[in-house]
């Protein structure tokens, strides 16, 4: 995707000169926009409109989405475009369960606002304030959240908190990648100095919310704790030549599926002869096994071969749905699970000797699958071969 250049020539990182049109409101014209910003020297203001239609109570999977109407995000970069040392996600909207903003680098969870934003008015004012040792976060002048860098997170599941949090804070950030913000206005404001704010900005249409949406719904002792950053990937193809035909980790996402909160959730046409199908591996990336699946049958490698069953059979050819695999400890067996629409449409108990080789399931990866095909990637709990990217490593076009 195209990334418009901002700003200007940078001299050293706490004196650096800055492109002076940006201390006036400068719109951000695509989801994916870069910007020369020294954050020592100036404020990060952002004009951002909350949605005219929002949920502040969504389904799971529509949660933890990072380009959804609410959601900004801003990558930290330090010295060059391939330093990046902090990602900032935080929202138009006080969400029900407490999943507002986040520093990647110093939050093992994401964290509450105290109060609605702007008092639930439809423009906001968001100011990102970076000093030596904390950084504060104020909507309307109303201070929406603050971290000490010395006092990051610990958390098991996030190895480097909260050494990361530390380093954020003594990097010299001078430049920033806005995502997922089209229609937002941004500008630099001088520390030293007072940028008038009658000027006002009229606010662009803003996306709503999907009226079906098509995810499960989790009861709350799901929900992971950790701070997760959901995206969609294409579901790549691993049986190519570059992908050793399945054979090559770098194709594949780790990721423990038993024991993990989140599932493989897929987005697909469904059809009767074309089959979907999900390779899956052990922890040294031996294959145990695929399940495929149809809208006529179901194959789990040398333990389930049947038909599907009526939920399933019903379903029009050719729909286009989001779809959840999983796989469950149950007592001594393990359940293996389809899910539509927040309903299990299928399920198998194993046992003995399929229970133990599936339960070692901690990789997976599509096979016989398209670029059409979409899956969620949770960066907080997965981690993405070399090969799985937005383009598949150059096998799918990145719109």
């Amino acid at each position: 995707m195209f990334a418009l250049l901002i700003a200007g020539v940078l001299g050293t990182a706490f004196s650096a000169v800055i492109d002076p049109t940006l201390t006036e409101w400068r719109l951000l014209e695509t989801d994916y926009e870069q910007v020369f910003f020294p954050i020592r020297d100036y404020i990060l203001e952002v004009k951002a409109f909350r949605p005219d239609v929002y949920d502040t109570n969504p389904h799971y999977a529509e949660l933890y989405k990072t380009d959804k109407p609410t959601t900004m995000m801003a990558l930290l970069f330090a010295g060059n475009w391939n330093k990046q040392v902090g990602r900032l996600v935080w929202n138009t909207i006080k969400y029900v369960r407490p999943h507002d903003i986040a520093i990647e680098e110093c939050d093992a969870r994401y964290q509450a606002y105290p109060v609605f934003p702007a008092n639930e008015e439809k423009e906001q004012i968001w100011a990102w304030n970076f000093f030596e040792d904390y950084v504060e976060l104020t909507c309307n002048g109303e201070m929406m959240y603050e971290q000490n860098f010395d006092e990051g997170d610990v958390s098991s599941r996030k190895p480097g908190l909260p050494e990361k949090c530390r380093a954020l804070g003594d990097a010299e950030v001078d430049r920033i990648i806005f995502k997922h913000m089209a229609g937002e206005y941004i500008r630099a404001v001088p520390k030293d100095g007072v940028i008038d704010n009658t000027n006002t900005v009229s606010p662009t249409v803003s996306p709503t919310l999907p009226l079906d949406d098509l995810t499960e719904e989790p009861s709350e002792e799901d929900i992971p704790d950790d701070t997760v950053f959901a995206e969609t990937y294409p579901t790549c193809d691993c049986w190519t030549a570059e992908c050793g035909y399945c054979s090559n980790l770098d194709c594949t996402v780790q990721h423990d599926l038993v024991n993990s909160p989140f599932d493989i959730q897929v987005t697909s046409e469904l059809y009767w002869r074309n089959i979907t199908s999900i390779m899956l591996y052990d922890k040294e990336g031996n294959a145990i096994g695929s399940f495929q699946w149809s809208l006529k049958g179901i194959l789990l490698t040398g333990c389930v071969n049947c038909q599907t069953p009526t939920a399933i059979r019903d379903i029009e050819p050719g729909t286009r749905t989001l779809w959840v695999f999983s796989l469950t400890e149950k007592d001594e067996a393990l359940m293996v699970q389809i899910s539509i629409l927040g309903q299990v449409v299928w399920e198998q108990e194993l046992t003995g000797e399929c229970a133990e080789r599936y339960g070692q399931a901690d990789r997976f990866a599509f096979f016989d699958s398209t670029c059409e095909g979409t899956f969620t990637f949770v960066g907080g709990l997965m981690v993405a071969g070399d090969r799985i990217t937005k383009d598949c490593s150059g096998a799918c076009n990145e719109e």
